[in-house]
């Protein structure tokens, strides 16, 4: 006979770990990456695997309160990349005025 609840343990620990490995490349690439869009999407990135994270172990442990921290991580980590990209454009945009450059940028 088949061991289901062995094969979704094992499962559910193989996505952990998978997990766990991209978001520590992810997180490399937000320290290391070579443009700001680069950054904030390895952000978001890592942002999405936590709330992955939080459901798996609410799935694991039968947890159903953790779903609702699951959402609630999820709009907050939105909220929190939209005020970020939002910062990080406004920075961009004063120093290209404090430089002078104009590119791309007509005044009507």
């Amino acid at each position: 006979m088949f061991d289901y609840a062995g094969a979704v343990n094992f499962i559910l620990q193989f996505g952990t770990m998978f997990l766990a490995v991209t978001m520590c490349l992810c997180l490399f690439r937000a320290v290391k990456g070579p443009k700001l869009a680069d950054r904030i999407i390895a952000v978001n990135m890592i942002c999405v695997k936590t709330i992955l994270l939080i459901v798996i172990v609410g799935v694991s442990r039968n947890e159903v309160f953790l779903m609702d921290i699951a959402l609630v991580y999820a709009l907050l980590s939105f909220l929190a990349i939209v005020v970020l990209t939002r910062f990080m454009l406004n920075v961009k945009l004063n120093r290209s005025k404090q430089s002078g450059d104009t590119s791309g940028k007509k005044d009507a």
